[in-house]
């Protein structure tokens, strides 16, 4: 079961005795705990019906207990497992578990959370048959820009599209896997706080509340160099060490914006679409339209030159030949000629 799907469910009050949340989004798995205990329990009455464990030393008997409870003056009792208690994980306290989830009191929803959850282990395939399983897995392009436009609606603000596939580039969300919601809710709602009573958001709102990526600068400083305009490039590449990052790690994101650079070029060359583009190289379409904008400074032979260069560069950097900080200035250098 997706997310989308509990909410339909929780809204026309219709619960399940026990819920297993899985998956990575464990920042929208607690908004719908949030909604769940809402419509579940009256709020006056959260603190007799509600229970949540989550110290390691958890009894699970107690834990069954309480399930076992009727609830005081409303429809239902909910009890939330947490992760951190490791019943799930510990044998004998996962088979008592599962006694009870074979036959569960009705008035009684269990919310139980395992975000990576062992789907060969037999209290899994327990769960799966007995239980409500919602997957929390990362959100498509499509279900991030609904939530984006949900949320600036809520707020009473609006944007275009252009702004909204931007917002998305700059999160990284759709690319890095370490990138979560809650930061991506996060830094809209810094935007949106940003513009205060205004109800447009503009592009340069946007840029001047969302924190640049180091993969977004590094495509800036790739720019500027192929752009002729050395002294912005090398300043930024001064910055960047400044910063902490080392010349291995810079030089390694800068043969990924390169590699993904002939890719586009490639693409575009064979008449691809952008949209064909961007689901081929995995960026987003305002990327690989900035992209093309530089590649078709340079032919192919051009950046397959410069690719060959840095793949020799690595091997000298690694040997010692070549002292890394100063190789990497002077391919940086090399990308201008």
């Amino acid at each position: 079961m997706r997310y989308q799907d509990l909410t339909k469910e929780i809204n026309q009050g219709n619960f399940h005795p026990v819920y297993l949340f899985t998956g990575p989004e464990q920042y929208i798995a607690a908004m719908m705990e949030k909604r769940l205990v809402e419509k579940a329990v009256p709020e006056s009455l959260v603190q007799l019906n509600v229970m949540s464990f989550s110290e390691k030393e958890t009894d699970v008997g107690s834990v069954v207990a309480i399930c076992r409870q009727l609830p005081m003056m409303s429809d239902h009792r909910v009890v939330i497992l947490r992760e951190e208690t490791g019943i799930l994980q510990n044998t004998d306290a996962a088979e008592e578990l599962l006694s009870y989830i074979q036959k569960p009191e009705p008035s009684t929803v269990l919310l139980i959370y395992n975000s990576k959850p062992d789907k060969r282990k037999k209290v899994y395939k327990q769960l799966v048959k007995h239980a409500a399983v919602v997957e929390y897995n990362k959100l498509t392009q499509m279900e991030l820009e609904k939530w984006i436009a949900r949320r600036l609606k809520l707020g009473g603000k609006r944007t275009t599209r252009g702004v909204v596939d931007r917002f998305i580039g700059d999160t990284l969300y759709l690319q890095n896997e370490d990138q979560n919601m809650e930061r991506v809710d996060n830094e809209l709602g810094k935007l949106m706080d940003y513009v205060g009573d205004a109800e447009a958001i503009t592009l340069n709102d946007l840029e001047a509340t969302l924190p640049k990526s180091i993969d977004e600068n590094i495509f800036r400083m790739v720019d500027f160099a192929m752009g002729g305009d050395m002294g912005e490039a090398l300043m930024m590449l001064e910055n960047f060490y400044l910063s902490g990052e080392s010349p291995f790690g810079v030089f390694g994101l800068l043969l990924s914006q390169l590699r993904t650079m002939l890719q586009v070029r490639i693409l575009t060359d064979s008449r691809s679409t952008q949209a064909t583009i961007a689901k081929q190289v995995g960026r987003p379409p305002f990327v690989v339209k900035k992209m093309q904008g530089t590649a078709r400074r340079f032919p192919q032979e051009r950046l397959m030159g410069i690719m060959a260069a840095a793949a020799q560069l690595d091997v000298q950097m690694k040997t010692g030949v070549v002292e890394p900080e100063l190789g990497v200035e002077l391919f940086v250098l090399r990308l201008g000629e």
